[in-house]
């Protein structure tokens, strides 16, 4: 019993000894290894070296807006140690090359800034787009902060930090230069911009609209309803890359490859699957009544000059206000018609004057005007002589017009040319003006 007692007290006095020891041993070891902040330091640095490792910089498949309605473009950018950026982008053209500068910073995740401004980069997120693409106070929605969700030596994807859109960015190998391959798709893209396909995929045949960098499709499903799909892409150097995978009759498609033969021009799957996206070339006066083509002053004849000028004295001069647009093409609510925004200094009024419209031939248009308007359309014709504006398009009596263009497969311009009047003539954009009287 003595010895049973004795070997118990040695037990616990060894015990004592052991949790004395341990508790005041003043170094403690880190079951995480480095501090949190040393660890965000070193993914931070680790991600600017991957930044500004590649000797010719990163293309971006940059697709603005939440909802990727503008479709995607390609922005090149090259990062320096020192936190300056150099950007060009296939918008801009490779003779416009920008620096700025950017930082890395924490915030729920390692977030890509570019911290000053850069008219390359910020033409996507300017809330007043130059182009005026996008709503006032919107332009294209897009950003120029950006979370890193995954980083490679070759590849970074990135997440929008306001849209969250997704944003590849591929390192370019050291034979191809940022201007190169910009270069590239500028021509690839004169190459591959059409206004209408057919997409081929089994035996369905679906008929196929272009808005910016978006495919417009309205497929009938085998229970008779239609299915309306919108598939934002990309121009690359041999053909369109899609933002998501296209399934139709279970056939997807993500990628086209532009064919060209002897008898017909056509996109097909990279993949092999059974698909052909076909261009249409409608008739060009199906072309203008189709789009939005744009008013500048510089691109009217001597008669329109004259009224326009009169309108801007008499009209928009008087309520001083200024002409922020004016499009020949179809209303929000619909309606087709010389559609307009008038700017006061804070808001911007828009409005239609309606026209109806007779095709004669593939070149001529019959315009006639409606005699009504569409919001603020009856307003500035009674009140700032938008009357006058309208009357090269034919306000009082309808006017003929004959059709020409730059490209008939691919119109960057349509002249209009009053068949009564040689004097009477506009040229029409495809690409948004803004302030069209500075224009």
């Amino acid at each position: 019993m003595k010895k049973d007692m004795k070997h118990i007290a040695k037990f616990l006095v060894l015990l004592l000894a052991v949790i004395f020891y341990t508790g005041c041993t003043p170094e403690e070891k880190d079951l995480f290894g480095d501090s949190s902040a040393n660890r965000l330091t070193t993914t931070l640095q680790t991600e600017k070296t991957l930044l500004c490792a590649p000797k010719n910089g990163w293309i971006m498949e940059y697709y603005p807006a939440s909802a990727q309605q503008y479709g995607g473009y390609n922005v090149w950018a090259s990062f320096a140690t020192d936190g300056s950026v150099k950007v060009m982008s296939e918008i801009a053209g490779t003779g416009k090359v920008t620096s700025s500068l950017y930082s890395l910073k924490q915030s729920a995740g390692a977030i890509l800034s570019f911290d000053t401004y850069n008219d390359v980069m910020h033409y996507f997120s300017d809330p007043a787009n130059p182009d005026g693409i996008g709503a006032a106070g919107k332009g294209m929605e897009g950003d120029f902060e950006f979370t890193i969700l995954k980083a490679k030596a070759d590849t970074i994807l990135l997440q929008g930090k306001k849209s969250g859109s997704r944003i590849v960015m591929v390192a370019l190998p050291d034979a191809k230069t940022g201007a190169d391959y910009i270069s590239t798709i500028v021509s690839a893209k004169k190459q591959y911009d059409f206004q209408a396909f057919k997409y081929v995929v089994n035996k369905d045949t679906i008929p196929v609209t272009v808005s910016y960098r978006t495919l417009n499709l309205n497929h009938t499903l085998p229970d008779g309803s239609t299915e309306s799909l919108t598939v934002p892409f990309i121009v690359t150097p041999t053909g369109y890359k899609f933002y998501s995978p296209l399934t139709i009759n279970n056939i997807t498609v993500t990628e086209l490859a532009y064919q060209k033969t002897t008898t017909e021009e056509y996109f097909a799957p990279t993949n092999g699957v059974a698909a052909k996206l076909i261009p249409v070339i409608p008739p060009l006066n199906k072309q203008l009544i189709s789009s939005n083509w744009y008013f500048a002053y510089s691109g009217l004849g001597s008669f329109g000059k004259t009224y326009w000028n009169y309108t801007k004295t008499n009209g928009l001069d008087a309520i001083g206000e200024e002409l922020y647009y004016a499009y020949l093409g179809k209303y929000a609510s619909g309606q087709y018609g010389f559609c307009f925004g008038s700017y006061d200094g804070s808001t911007i009024y828009k409005g239609a004057l309606v026209y109806n419209y007779t095709l004669i031939g593939i070149n001529q248009v019959k315009l006639t005007f409606a005699s009504s308007g569409v919001e603020s359309g009856v307003w500035y014709y009674q009140n700032a002589k938008f009357n006058q504006l309208i009357t090269p398009l034919g306000a009082s009596t309808a006017r003929t017009f004959t059709l020409t263009t730059d490209n008939a497969k691919n119109p960057t311009w349509i002249k209009l040319t009053d068949n009564a009047n040689a004097n009477n003539t506009m040229i029409l954009y495809k690409s948004p003006v803004a302030w069209p009287y500075d224009k």
